[in-house]
């Protein structure tokens, strides 16, 4: 298992890439920021490896 983040271009926040993953495209959690991250924002290989074990990185539901 890796770790893939994304670190947003205009404040530094940096987001879990399996959240990017899951959603596509979200904007920043930043609330100050407008930002819109993307998963193809993400460099091919780590895309490819996310898709490729997509069951290593499952996202738990808060009850």
């Amino acid at each position: 298992m890796r770790i893939i983040t994304l670190t947003c271009p205009e404040c530094g926040t940096v987001v879990a890439g399996n959240v990017i993953e899951n959603q596509r495209e979200m904007k920043c959690p930043r609330a100050t920021c407008s930002e819109t991250l993307r998963f193809t924002d993400l460099d091919e290989e780590d895309r490819r490896h996310l898709l490729e074990h997509r069951e290593k990185y499952t996202m738990e539901q808060s009850d």
